[in-house]
């Protein structure tokens, strides 16, 4: 059970993440998870109004009774007729509603990455060796789809692990292609489409970005524009960890996909029908709430 509380900020402890809140009769005390604190400690100097959702429920911490902080919708500064709104989660959803709705073609994009030994791994300096990447036009419809293996050059041979993990083997990769057959493939979809380009997490950017300097290519990733999924999810909903794809997935379709693959271009379409999941929550302003377990 959940309640809806708002008031003037009257303290705050940074080392207990506890803020204590100035309501109409008394002062009340409300603890956040690390992640959240961080993410809102700047905004918290005397004066400000705080909205937020918390757990109903209360219970003792270090000393003190407090109720657990779910999400906050909106902090603000009095100002006669005029406040000043430091975040307003309504503001920062309409936002992101308008974004997804661009009328831009749009590619889901993923990578497996090479892993390390169970031992000697000291030196080992991952690599992509797998991509899975589809693109549609604004309307969601495909225009190409590609799957495809890399060979990696630092180390040309996978080790066991992640022949296991990825269930491939190196006859897989040895028929696979160069990097730089990828890097212009990609650079001609992003120059001739002009898209944006949507992955789950940031891992794979990071990645994409390490590639292009091991092969001495001209880094184009800062030209590109790359949406975060994930986070998208995490701001969107309010969520307190990260949510896995495949439990986005599950959670929006009912389906349960305990057989996933670790396949780049599996785990591609599986972004895409999540981001076509969340276009509709967005678009219809369905109240969506995820299991608990899939925030976990």
């Amino acid at each position: 059970m959940t309640e809806y509380v708002y008031g003037i900020l009257h303290g705050v402890d940074e080392k207990k993440r506890i803020i204590a809140i100035k309501g109409r009769t008394r002062v009340r005390f409300y603890y956040m998870a690390k992640g959240m604190f961080l993410n809102f400690m700047l905004y918290f100097n005397p004066g400000i109004f705080i909205f937020m959702d918390v757990q109903k429920n209360s219970r003792r911490y270090r000393g003190l009774t407090v109720q657990n902080v779910i999400n906050i919708e909106k902090i603000l500064l009095p100002k006669a007729q005029h406040p000043k709104i430091y975040y307003d989660v309504s503001l920062i959803k309409s936002e992101i509603k308008t974004m997804i709705n661009s009328q831009k073609p749009r590619i889901f994009l993923d990578f497996e990455m090479s892993m390390p030994p169970f031992r000697n791994y000291q030196n080992f300096v991952s690599e992509i060796i797998q991509v899975g990447l589809v693109l549609t036009d604004s309307s969601g419809t495909i225009i190409e789809k590609h799957s495809m293996f890399i060979k990696p050059v630092l180390h040309p041979e996978i080790s066991d692990r992640t022949q296991k993990f990825l269930h491939i083997d190196q006859s897989d990769i040895i028929n696979g292609v160069e990097y730089p057959v990828f890097y212009r493939l990609f650079q001609k979809l992003i120059r001739s489409n002009q898209p944006m380009v949507f992955v789950w997490g940031q891992n794979d950017q990071i990645e994409l970005k390490k590639m292009n300097s091991i092969h001495q290519l001209i880094d184009f990733t800062p030209r590109v524009q790359f949406i975060d999924l994930l986070k998208m999810h995490k701001t969107y909903f309010g969520l307190k960890n990260d949510l896995g794809l495949f439990n986005a997935y599950k959670a929006y379709a009912s389906v349960d996909l305990n057989t996933q693959m670790h396949d780049a271009f599996e785990d591609a379409m599986i972004t895409k029908k999540v981001f076509d999941s969340f276009l509709d929550i967005c678009n219809q302003n369905i109240d969506f709430v995820f299991p608990s377990e899939n925030n976990e």
